[in-house]
């Protein structure tokens, strides 16, 4: 009867230790490891468009200029596109001096 009551004791235990403490924590999923994978896809196209072109940037190559802009037409922060800060600065130049020539637009219109 004592080997009885023991097992019960030490299933109580158990169960209490898997109680969740703090209810404001989210229990960890395999799905949040996969989106992290498609941010890292996501933010090497930039790199790899870079290689595309053999990292020569210059105001007169619109295709390259253009993937650095956002729909509004303002520069992609670096952390979104993860480059280098000298290429990020020669992108910068590039597209503030293809925007002086008229290459690219100052400001464009987004209709909702």
């Amino acid at each position: 009867m004592s080997s009885i009551i023991n097992k019960s004791k030490k299933n109580s235990s158990f169960t209490q230790k898997k109680k969740r403490i703090n209810w404001s924590q989210r229990p960890k999923n395999i799905s949040n490891e996969t989106v992290k994978v498609t941010k890292l896809r996501r933010s090497l196209q930039y790199i790899f468009l870079l290689r595309k072109f053999k990292n020569i940037i210059d105001y007169k190559n619109i295709k390259l200029l253009k993937a650095f802009l956002t729909k509004y037409g303002k520069i992609k922060a670096r952390i979104k596109t993860r480059v280098s800060i000298q290429d990020q600065r020669a992108l910068s130049k590039a597209i503030r001096k293809a925007r002086v020539n008229g290459l690219i637009p100052f400001i464009c219109d987004v209709k909702i």
